[in-house]
């Protein structure tokens, strides 16, 4: 059994190397670590190497930012691979034991061909500490496509800053579906489902992850989402997130006034205007001109010129 790890690269913090170093050190070590990095003006090709090429393990490629995409770019990084399952993992997400890609592995069969972690957030930040609480409870799930009417937007959660792909299905359901701005692992979880397959969440499975976005880039990030979900209605039309939405919101804001973080209460309403305003202008991308997508976007890039 082997596993190659893929990880879109971009600017890289302290954290890509410590989850380099983790990954080395698993109990099931990765066959191959895939880095595809998106090159810029801060990125010198030859230090970029010299600082992550630690193994002869990792393979790096480079890519120009207006070749960059989410779901492209991991699908290049796949083709490079040939091993029996790929963990697609994001440059900031450190695994908090070296059991991780042991714990993914443990639920996939014939059955499950995706499984996904746990995230938990920066105790610093409340908001994103709740948020991934909310989203990643300490409890496994095996999530088939029967259970929509129960979860709904939830029975096609998954989330590629920690997930494990099996490789053989992967490419029988044709990858990620190409040229989309945000959501490519919630969309290839939907055709998991419809293929008659199943997904797992493992919640011992961890890796510590958060952003502390402020209220313009959480705009820019939900706007995205709104495009992605317009590009793909036919998708996410079938599955009910107010509700959801609803919940989280009611968890944060009472967890919060429970600790008494008034200040937080006050930013995480701020943040959550940004969402919705972006979230609504995303949805009516079409009737914005160019330009005006190319400056709400966070992935400018794929609003071509």
């Amino acid at each position: 059994m082997t596993v190659d790890v893929i990880i879109p690269t971009f600017l890289p913090g302290p954290e890509l190397l410590q989850l380099l170093q983790s990954l080395l050190k698993q109990t099931i070590r990765p066959n191959k670590i895939i880095l595809m990095n998106t090159l810029t003006d801060g990125c010198d090709r030859r230090r970029f190497e010299e600082t992550y090429g630690i193994s002869e393990n990792i393979s790096i490629t480079h890519i120009e930012p207006s070749e960059f995409d989410h779901a492209t770019t991991r699908n290049q990084g796949a083709k490079q691979s040939s091993a029996d399952y790929m963990l697609f993992c994001t440059q900031d997400a450190v695994p908090i034991d070296n059991q991780l890609i042991e714990k993914l592995l443990q639920h996939q069969d014939d059955e499950v061909v995706l499984s996904y972690a746990r995230q938990i957030g920066d105790p610093n930040y409340p908001i994103e500490t709740l948020s991934r609480e909310f989203n990643y409870p300490p409890y496994a799930q095996i999530k088939r496509e029967k259970d929509k009417e129960k979860l709904g937007i939830k029975t096609i959660f998954n989330s590629n800053v920690c997930a494990l792909y099996n490789w053989k299905v992967f490419w029988e359901l044709n990858g990620f579906s190409d040229y989309n701005i945000f959501n490519e692992d919630m969309i290839y979880a939907y055709c998991v489902i419809k293929s008659g397959y199943a997904i797992a969440y493992e919640a011992d499975a961890i890796v510590r992850h958060s952003h502390n976005y402020g209220y313009k880039k959480i705009f820019h990030r939900y706007f995205d989402q709104g495009v992605s979900q317009h590009m793909n209605q036919a998708i996410f039309k079938q599955f009910s997130s107010m509700n959801e939405g609803k919940k989280q919101a009611y968890y944060i804001l009472k967890h919060l006034w429970t600790q008494k973080e008034y200040k937080e209460i006050i930013r995480f309403i701020g943040q959550s205007i940004a969402k919705i305003a972006g979230y609504q202008l995303g949805l009516h991308y079409q009737i914005l001109p160019n330009t005006w997508c190319k400056k709400l976007s966070m992935n400018k890039n794929f609003f071509k010129e």
